[in-house]
C-alpha cells in the first residue's frame, strides 16, 4: 500500500488503475475520505468520458474473489489490506442501445465487449465470432492488403477464447471481402451492432448447477435474467417478470408472475432443492 504524508493535507495513497486494453496504467491518489466514486470520476475525467454511471472499478481482494469498489463506501475502509492497491476500469453496465454513448464512451465499450469475446463471457456461433473477429482485425489492421497480409497473419491476435485455425481461416476470408477505406468509426458501429443483438450481450455468466448436478450458467444484463447450458440461452425472465429478488445466504431467489399461462415452468437449477413453479424461481449461486 503506498501512501505518503502532507502536512496540509494528511495521508495521501496511490493507487494504479488498469485501463481496458491491459497496457495503459493510471496512477491516482486519494485520501482517507475520498469514497469509491470519486476515483471513477478522475478516470472518467481523464478519459473525456461523459457517460461514468456505466463505469466502474474491479479490483481482486485478499481472498482472490473480484470485488467492484463501492462507490458510496470510502475506498480505504474497502481495500485497507490490499497491496498494491490495483484497479481495473471496466464497463459495470451495458447500455441497451450502445449508440447512444458519445464517442469516447462507445470507445471504452468497444473494447470492453473485445475483452467479452477473448475471455468467453459472449457466446456466439462461429460465423458471428467470425464477423466479429474479421472487424477487430479491421480496426485494427486496416485494408486487406496481400503483401503484408499473408499466410494466417491473424494468429499473433488475440481475438477469442476458443481461436481455432478454422477460424482464423473464417476471419481472414470475411477480412478480405471487406469494403476498402472504411471508416474506423463504422467498423466499431458494425461490431457493437452485432454484438448488442446477442443473448449474453453485457452479462457475467457465473457457474450454476441443476438439481442433476450439471453445470449451467446464470446471467444478468438490461433485459432480465438468464440460464445458459452449454452456451445456449435455456431460461430468459424479463424484467417486468420479475416481481421481487432476494437473498436467502448464497441462494438468489426471483419471485415471478407470469400472465401465460403456458410459461409455468419446469425447471430445477440448484445444488440442492431449487424448484420453478409460476409464483417462484430458485436459483443456487455456487
Amino acid at each position: 500500500m503506498s501512501m505518503f504524508k502532507s502536512k496540509n493535507e494528511g495521508n495521501i495513497y496511490k493507487c494504479t488503475v488498469r485501463l481496458l486494453d491491459d497496457t495503459e496504467l493510471i496512477e491516482c491518489e486519494f485520501q482517507p475520505f475520498h469514497r469509491g466514486n470519486y476515483l471513477v470520476e478522475y478516470i472518467c475525467d481523464q478519459l473525456n468520458i461523459k457517460e461514468r454511471d456505466y463505469f466502474g472499478l474491479r479490483y481482486v481482494d485478499n481472498s482472490k474473489q473480484r470485488q467492484w469498489l463501492d462507490l458510496g463506501k470510502p475506498i480505504l475502509k474497502q481495500i485497507k489490506d490490499l497491496d498494491p492497491m490495483l484497479f481495473s476500469f471496466r464497463v459495470k453496465f451495458y447500455p441497451a442501445d450502445p449508440f447512444r454513448l458519445t464517442n469516447q464512451g462507445r470507445t471504452m465499450l468497444y473494447q470492453q465487449l473485445k475483452r467479452d469475446l477473448r475471455h468467453g463471457r459472449i457466446y456466439c456461433s462461429v460465423g458471428e465470432a467470425a464477423a466479429l473477429g474479421s472487424l477487430i482485425v479491421q480496426e485494427e489492421l486496416g485494408d486487406y492488403n496481400e503483401e503484408i497480409h499473408v499466410e494466417n497473419y491473424v494468429a499473433s491476435m488475440n481475438l477469442a477464447l476458443r481461436q481455432t485455425e478454422s477460424l482464423e481461416r473464417k476471419i481472414i476470408e470475411l477480412h478480405k471481402k471487406r469494403e476498402p477505406r472504411q471508416n474506423p468509426s463504422e467498423v466499431v458501429n458494425e461490431f457493437l451492432s452485432i454484438v448488442s443483438s446477442l443473448e449474453t450481450y453485457g452479462i457475467d455468466p457465473h457457474p450454476v448447477k441443476d438439481h442433476r448436478g450439471s453445470q449451467l450458467y446464470i446471467g444478468i444484463n438490461y433485459t432480465g435474467i438468464s440460464t445458459f447450458i452449454c452456451g445456449k440461452r435455456s431460461q430468459h425472465f424479463r424484467w417486468n417478470e420479475v416481481q421481487k429478488i432476494n437473498f436467502e445466504g448464497k441462494m438468489f431467489i426471483a419471485h415471478l408472475s407470469y400472465t401465460d399461462a403456458s410459461r409455468e415452468a419446469k425447471l430445477a437449477v440448484d445444488d440442492r432443492n431449487v424448484h420453478l413453479n409460476r409464483q417462484e424461481r430458485k436459483i443456487m449461486k455456487k
